[in-house]
């Protein structure tokens, strides 16, 4: 009996100890450079460099809520991955960046970091940094991370 009780709890020491998750660390999921994606008729957009594609107009219409005009004369988004593999959205005309993470079959929003509440950006462009991602706006730059504006980041 002290024979066979030893065996069932080696054995399901065996069984949970193997069931233990394997993890691989580090990661870098980051983008080099951000991606200029055009916005089909569809709002679907595609990096075909790194098989991604996602569909865009729900946040059109978030971006644009009271500028349906906008969001229809949208023609292209902006889009970088950080380290950790969270996705940093903006386009021109956007007063916002949207920073998504990957869900199961979907990218979700994570955090809305607010640029500008008056003036909307021209021309934004994404720079792939060591520990944040770096926002060109209208000759500023401000230093972004998956929840926001770097402390000392706006320039």
């Amino acid at each position: 009996m002290k024979n066979t009780l030893s065996i069932v709890i080696l054995s399901m020491a065996l069984l949970f100890g193997g069931c233990a998750s394997l993890q691989l660390q580090p990661v870098d999921f980051s983008w080099p450079a951000e991606e200029i994606l055009d916005i089909n008729s569809d709002g679907m957009v595609m990096a075909r460099q790194y098989n991604a594609g996602f569909n865009v107009k729900p946040l059109l219409s978030k971006e644009f809520a009271s500028d349906s005009t906008s969001a229809k004369n949208a023609t292209v988004v902006r889009v970088i991955r950080d380290k950790a593999g969270f996705y940093y959205i903006t386009a021109p005309k956007f007063k916002n960046v949207y920073v998504f993470q990957h869900a199961d079959g979907a990218l979700s929003l994570s955090y809305t970091i607010s640029i500008s509440q008056e003036k909307a950006m021209d021309d934004p462009k994404f720079n792939q940094r060591n520990t944040y991602i770096e926002l060109l706006n209208n000759g500023a730059k401000v230093q972004l991370t998956k929840g926001g504006i770097q402390q000392g980041g706006a320039k």
